[in-house]
């Protein structure tokens, strides 16, 4: 099957489908971070058994995959305890006929192994690229209902970038946009700090008077695997900052690539 043209609803689908489309990666990172120097780190990252991040000096740091653990109880037969929280990658998902999730889990899931903050979780796992949630879904709202985009899609093509089939999206994010981590999103601006605010915590605002965010932002997603490779400020104060993967190896051939619906 050749690779199919960008639209809106196939990067929003790719977007959601990362952690069913690789089991092992290794990449290097260059930051260019809304505060402090650049800088750059090799990581190669298995799902289910760890992160190894390698500095530009050469210091390694190594972390363990461990899933979440959580209380549960069943009233009806008096049992309580503590249990463990699939992988994400493990839960069970629909695909479309490209081999893109139709929609993600409802499940809680436990993430990859961290480097630094969440930016780098939904770095793997760009989920927030696609789906966004409502603020004051209101008394009649329908949890199954599809969750609505995360952003507005501006402009929208693919491309060869390092030898691996791009998309490029100039993007927008919607007062929809939910991501993992409000304080360490993807897309830094307004949305994401207001939603610091809601949760009490302090603002790029208040401690930046005068702060002009970005309204526009240039991403990529990586078509085999679904990592976000770049994510760029494109006017505001930031503009320039983010960050670019490049891809080393990818291994494993999960079914959701090839197109099958896993139930």
């Amino acid at each position: 099957m050749g690779v199919p043209s960008p639209t809106p609803d196939r990067f929003r689908g790719l977007a959601r489908s990362s952690p069913w489309r690789w089991r092992a990666i290794e990449f290097d990172l260059h930051r260019r971070p809304l505060h402090g120097p650049e800088h750059s780190v090799h990581a190669a990252l298995e799902r289910g058994v760890g992160l190894d991040v390698r500095l530009a000096d050469g210091e390694r740091h190594r972390s363990t995959a461990r899933r979440t653990r959580e209380d549960w109880s069943d009233r009806g037969a008096g049992g309580h305890g503590l249990r463990e929280v699939p992988f994400t990658w493990e839960l069970p998902v629909e695909v479309d006929a490209e081999g893109f999730v139709v929609r993600r889990p409802a499940e809680r899931a436990s993430d990859d192994p961290m480097w630094q903050d969440y930016q780098f979780v939904a770095m793997l796992d760009p989920v927030e690229l696609a789906d966004g949630s409502l603020r004051d879904p209101g008394p009649e709202w329908d949890p199954d209902a599809v969750p609505p985009p995360a952003l507005d899609v501006h402009r929208l093509d693919g491309s060869l970038r390092h030898g691996r089939e791009t998309w490029w999206a100039e993007v927008a994010p919607r007062e929809e946009y939910s991501p993992r981590c409000s304080c360490c999103p993807l897309l830094f601006g307004r949305v994401s700090d207001d939603l610091e605010a809601l949760g009490g915590a302090p603002t790029a605002r208040a401690q930046q008077p005068g702060l002009t965010y970005a309204t526009r932002y240039l991403v990529a997603l990586d078509v085999d695997t679904g990592v976000c490779l770049h994510v760029e400020h494109l006017d505001g104060d930031h503009v320039g900052r983010g960050f670019s993967v490049e891809i080393r190896s990818v291994d494993g051939d999960p079914p959701v690539r090839r197109g099958r619906t896993n139930r």
